[in-house]
């Protein structure tokens, strides 16, 4: 047993045990008292909302006091608080993997394999996943696939991020920050009824500056510094007494200095460049690296109370991005390659209608989902020291039809079966231009009016413009026992499937024109959710077993390229524990811990640069440590006394095992300790702070990887070397709240 798992072990074991200490009687709590565990509601089910306890998935859950508490700005926060998530990032596109199952596959043509939703609208493509968080009620993460009530996409799960609704009455909040970095920060909200109407409205708007984590020694200047803002409104009109309509719309702002993949992880036999080498706050890259990205969106949701066993509803969305981006893709103070991409430009419209509701002892959820998408996205590779640049511009049309339902059906009140199925119809029509220039120029428009070059030292130059259509079931089984009324126990069976596409990176208008196919998994689950001691000990557990086929991974392609095809399978199982205490009414304890083990049964001719084709099968999946976990505690005490408020202490542990970012793992052959990876470990962070009698007034202040520990969320390897991401530096912050 190593490190990582006798910390998971000893800290779970001790949370358990500070409860059972104090247990007033064994068994399981029959009534509630003034220190139990809060509840949390969710609508992962698409049923209206449930208990996060009674709901038979699993899911982690974050409330607005959670992700500002422990200042989650974003989707990365999410991903450092859950184990079993991982986020990062390949060239400005973020990169999803939930238990192991993600894509590697990020641009144009290609699909992510776990998805986002805001306010139930799926997000398409993954430039925007990292979208700073504003005016969210709470996060959902639903660990496993996902198929049959969100469909295609949702292989690995999905994360909900759900706004906060327009109030009754009027409030709002103001809050300030500031810290290290420069760090500024300003957002706010208001709420309430419009005029004698009934209408409510909400305005929120946020603003986010801090200065360069990275600093560049070279003359590229600094990176990952970041320019935000964003608004969002919400109109919530009533008419009569059984139908609605939320109308939403917004817009968001971030202009940064993004690296991709910055830091040089190996020596290139430049000073400069290996005089910062092991430091990863520092970089050497000799070109400036951007990102403007500009977001917009409106939905629309109608909702029809027919009575209290029958709602309809109507979700009806638009959303659009612009994006331009370059970046230093060799890592170095060379010249050796250079990426722009501009104008990146996507449009989606998507309608779902469903209708929910109970009959007897069914409770039932049927509905219809369409959704197109447009997506331009041009890529522009400079070689300046070569005289030469490649133009990459593809382009696709993706249509998807779907009808789903899924039912549970109540034998008695303690035991249930689900049934779930999902028909879907995609289609993609894709269009892609490759050819080479004689221009080193950066500018794509000198690029593009250079003479084009082509064998026998370049690939010839291709148009292509195929079409591809598939249809996928989707269904889903289960299983629900409760014998009483804090335990559940569940089990089910499910499928999800991740959409075909095309290869942007194909070296030829055969390959470009081919794609590749869907890939599908099965999921085998059994959970058990409880509550004990009255409400002040939650246990939940959940365990799996994954069958992955039909894998969408990179295979080499003579003389120098690697393309996308079906051609690996794999078995994921491991189990997840999230522990929650209340031994004493001002102290909360958690421990979420996950142990995972992705493995390839089939992968007989992966490729990685480094060693070419290989077999992989044994070899772990990318992005899929065995082991994760978050510790935490949190103190409320009255230190000022007299009515003054209270006062909070919180520590935050998270950890996570070795990591492998190709499927090379640790190495092929003789080799071994392939750069590729990254070792386990430790983060740690905390927060003090302090709120009034009223709750009114907020004042904390609150400290991320305070060790400054450093460490990379993935690595790539098409420069002088291989290269990584960092993980953020050391931060610290303060916060000025008032709410009214």
């Amino acid at each position: 047993m190593n490190l990582n798992s006798r910390v998971l072990m000893s800290g779970s074991a001790l949370i358990v045990g500070a409860v059972l200490a104090l247990r007033p009687a064994p068994g399981l709590a029959q009534q509630s008292s003034a220190g139990e565990l809060q509840e949390v509601i969710v609508t992962a089910t698409k049923t209206g909302e449930t208990s996060l306890q009674s709901t038979p998935l699993a899911i982690t859950a974050f409330t607005a006091e959670q992700l500002a508490q422990h200042a989650i700005q974003n989707v990365s926060g999410i991903a450092g608080n859950t184990p079993g998530l991982q986020l990062t990032d390949l060239s400005g596109y973020s990169q999803l993997f939930i238990r192991g199952v993600g894509s590697n596959t990020v641009y144009v043509g290609s699909d992510p394999s776990s998805t986002i939703n805001v306010d139930g609208v799926y997000q398409a493509r993954p430039l925007t996943f990292t979208t700073d968080f504003l005016d969210v009620d709470r996060v959902e993460v639903l660990e496993g696939p996902q198929g049959t009530l969100y469909g295609r996409n949702s292989v690995g799960g999905t994360v909900n991020v759900i706004s906060r609704a327009p109030s009754a009455t009027t409030t709002g909040a103001v809050q300030f920050s500031g810290g290290n970095y420069g760090e500024f920060g300003a957002e706010g909200y208001i709420s309430g009824p419009l005029d004698d109407s009934g209408i409510l409205g909400s305005l929120a708007v946020s603003r986010l500056t801090h200065a360069d984590y990275l600093e560049n020694v070279s003359t590229g200047g600094g990176l990952e510094n970041a320019d935000h803002y964003a608004v969002r409104g919400q109109l919530l009109f009533p008419f009569g007494s059984q139908t609605t309509l939320l109308l939403r719309g917004f817009y968001a702002y971030a202009a940064d200095r993004l690296g991709g993949d910055p830091k040089l992880l190996v020596p290139d036999q430049v000073p400069l460049d290996d005089s910062v080498l092991g430091d990863y706050f520092k970089v050497s890259l000799n070109l400036p690296s951007y990102s403007t990205l500009k977001q917009y969106g409106f939905n629309g949701e109608l909702t029809f109370r027919q009575s209290d066993s029958l709602t309809l509803k109507s979700l009806t969305a638009y959303q659009a991005f612009s994006d331009s981006l370059g970046l230093d893709a060799d890592s170095s103070s060379l010249n050796i390659l250079y990426t722009t991409q501009t104008p990146i430009r996507q449009h989606q419209f998507s309608e779902e209608l469903n209708a929910n509701g109970t009959w007897d002892a069914l409770t039932y959820v049927a509905g219809a989902y369409y959704f197109t998408e447009n997506d331009a996205e041009p890529l522009f590779l400079a070689l300046p020291s070569s005289g030469v640049s490649d133009v990459n511009i593809g382009k696709v049309v993706d249509e998807t039809e779907a009808l789903y339902g899924q039912a549970e059906w109540h034998f008695t009140p303690q035991v249930s079966a689900i049934l779930g199925l999902r028909y879907t119809h995609e289609s993609k029509d894709y269009d892609q231009s490759n050819m080479w220039h004689a221009s080193g120029s950066l500018d794509p428009a000198e690029q593009q009016a250079a003479p084009v070059i082509g064998p026998p030292y370049f690939p010839p130059p291709f148009t292509v413009s195929p079409s591809r259509s598939s249809n996928a079931l989707t269904p889903k089984f289960g299983f629900n026992y409760k014998p009483q009324e804090d335990l559940l126990a569940y089990a089910s069976v499910t499928k999800g499937f991740k959409s075909g596409g095309f290869d942007f990176g194909s070296p030829t208008a055969a390959y470009a024109s081919t794609g590749y196919d869907p890939e599908s998994l099965w999921a085998y689950e059994l959970g058990l959710k409880s509550d004990w001691l009255q409400h002040r000990l939650r246990v939940n557990v959940d365990a799996f077993l994954y069958h992955y086929t039909n894998m969408q991974v990179e295979v080499f392609v003579p003389p120098a390229n690697a393309i996308t095809e079906n051609a690996a399978t794999a078995r994921i199982e491991g189990v997840e524990l999230q522990l929650l205490a209340r031994p004493l009414p001002p102290l909360d304890l958690y421990a979420n811990v996950a142990y995972l083990h992705a493995r390839y049964t089939s992968f007989p001719n992966a490729y990685v640069g480094d060693f070419g084709t290989f077999d992989a099968s044994g070899k772990a999946l990318n992005y899929a440590p065995d082991w994760t976990a978050t510790l935490g505690a949190t103190y409320t005490f009255d230190l000022l006394g007299g009515g003054r408020g209270s006062e909070y202490l919180g520590v935050d542990y998270h950890l996570q095992s070795q990591e492998f970012f190709t499927p090379a793992n640790d190495g092929v052959g003789a080799v071994s300790d392939y750069p590729q990876q990254q070792a386990q470990y430790q983060l740690l962070g905390a927060r003090a702070g302090w709120t009034s009698a009223n709750n009114r007034w907020n004042v904390a202040i609150i400290g991320l990887n305070l060790t400054n520990r450093q460490y990379v969320t993935g690595t790539v390897n098409y420069g002088v070397g291989v290269a990584g991401r960092p993980g953020d530096p050391r931060t610290v912050r303060g916060e000025l709240t008032f709410k009214f």
